[in-house]
């Protein structure tokens, strides 16, 4: 078997990738939408930047430990929801500008085979 089949075997019997969401938030207009994001863990949220200014998304607590670093006009930050409390998350450079990541259940199942 060649390596990319082997490799696309083991990735078939991976629990969470195989089920797991992808969440988008657009940073626009000085505030983060949508504001709450419902995701499990395993799920991706991305982030982009569609602001005329810089942006970071930083958890406001720092057990979360997320932070984006400067998010230039028209990037992207992809980010994997690990298993935890929901918590909330804003801008450093903006303090107005918050959000929520509600992290809801178990992470996502693929289903059974």
């Amino acid at each position: 078997m060649k390596f990319r089949q082997r490799l696309a075997a083991a990735l078939c019997w991976l629990p969470i990738a195989a089920g797991a969401a992808e969440h988008h938030v657009v940073i626009d207009g000085m505030k983060f939408s949508p504001q709450v994001v419902q995701a499990r863990p395993g799920d991706t949220i991305v982030w982009e930047n569609r602001d005329m200014f810089v942006h970071n998304v930083t958890a406001a607590a720092a057990s979360a430990r997320m932070s984006s670093g400067d998010l230039a006009p028209g990037k992207t930050w992809r980010w994997v929801v690990p298993a935890g409390p929901s918590f909330d998350y804003l801008c450093t450079l903006h303090p107005v500008m918050k959000g929520h990541v509600d992290v809801a259940g178990p992470p996502r199942r693929s289903p059974a085979r």
